[in-house]
């Protein structure tokens, strides 16, 4: 496990997907990006850079396990929103 993927313990979601969202920072892992542009494929991750902090059910609707009254461009335009917000982050705990 890397520092970035490991400081996603106890953090609080940055997707914030609206009326997903579990707000349980128990539940917080570090969300990998989707996609080739990503450099995801299948039985590979992105860099951990692309990714962000993801309650479960964030996580689920990212990853496309579980569905939301959004559509797939409107979730992925959430996730990079909460990259940002996880990248800030990531640069005060010197992760980055």
């Amino acid at each position: 496990m890397s520092k970035i993927t490991a400081s996603a313990r106890g953090m609080d979601c940055r997707i914030r997907i609206p009326t997903v969202c579990n707000h349980d920072n128990s539940t917080t892992v570090w969300c990998h990006a989707n996609g080739s542009a990503a450099g995801k494929g299948i039985g590979q991750k992105s860099h951990d850079l692309l990714g962000a902090y993801g309650c479960s059910a964030c996580h689920d609707v990212v990853d496309h396990r579980a569905t939301s009254p959004f559509s797939r461009d409107e979730v992925k335009l959430m996730f990079h929103e909460g990259h940002q917000r996880s990248l800030i982050i990531l640069i005060e705990k010197g992760l980055v």
